[in-house]
């Protein structure tokens, strides 16, 4: 059955409700649903109800499961990379279950765009995490956080375990995971060119240890990823056989 991201605060049993107009047009023109076909629709914040369609291609919802959020959260503050790098780390971030994306300027990353096209960009990135969330079932929409500084983010942040992703530092990554289930996780990845001194300074006083992922120096893109499958492996639902 086809899901579809439907962004309403509470979808209850019972009750009829309008799509939005794009996702109408989408339902009739290109997929050519017809009333009395069924669809499923996730709100983002663990919510998943199937629905049938109706006439003027209303929706009335059936079943509603609420699903618990992660048993571990995790979160990815990457310094903002050029080109279309930071679309791919959104995309196959939110697919491993990453729960919050922070995206700061940093010594040596590019800035946001300006004005108009910086809105575009920005809608742009939220559709991606939409896309990437419906595909694969994440039903918890991960929260996009940009226009913040680094040191905002790092007196910010949350997390029973915080990360710096350097290749300065001597120290392998499983010297620092605890055994025990961690509930929060956090992790700075710079971006090309790395994470400056002065940073990972700023990142150690506010709670960050400084590890590397082996011998290899990972472009930016990569080594968000690598860790976070390491760290949903071992905390997260990575090695949970049960479906989402």
């Amino acid at each position: 059955m086809r899901c579809f991201y439907f962004p309403e605060p509470k979808l209850s049993s019972g009750t009829v409700v309008c799509l939005p107009t794009e996702l109408k047009k989408h339902l009739q023109t290109v997929l050519r649903l017809q009333p009395g076909d069924k669809i499923q629709l996730f709100n983002g914040v663990g919510q998943l109800a199937t629905a049938i369609l109706k006439v003027k291609f209303e929706v009335e919802l059936l079943d509603v499961i609420n699903y618990p959020p992660p048993a571990c959260s995790l979160t990815l503050i990457q310094g903002l990379p050029k080109g279309d790098k930071l679309e791919l780390i959104l995309q196959k971030g939110t697919e491993l279950g990453v729960s919050q994306f922070y995206l700061a300027a940093m010594e040596r990353s590019v800035g946001l765009l300006k004005s108009d096209r910086r809105q575009k960009r920005l809608e742009r990135w939220q559709k991606i995490i939409q896309e990437a969330a419906r595909q694969s079932r994440q039903y918890h929409l991960p929260q996009l956080v940009v226009d913040t500084s680094l040191p905002d983010v790092l007196s910010t942040v949350k997390a029973d375990l915080k990360l710096l992703l350097w290749e300065e530092s001597t120290i392998p990554l499983q010297d620092v995971l605890p055994q025990q289930p961690l509930r929060q996780v956090a992790v700075l990845v710079g971006p090309e060119g790395g994470v400056s001194q002065q940073e990972a300074e700023q990142a150690i006083a506010q709670g960050f240890q400084a590890v590397r992922l082996g011998p290899r120096i990972l472009r930016t893109e990569t080594a968000g990823l690598a860790i976070m499958t390491i760290l949903q492996y071992l905390y997260g639902d990575l090695a949970s056989a049960q479906p989402g």
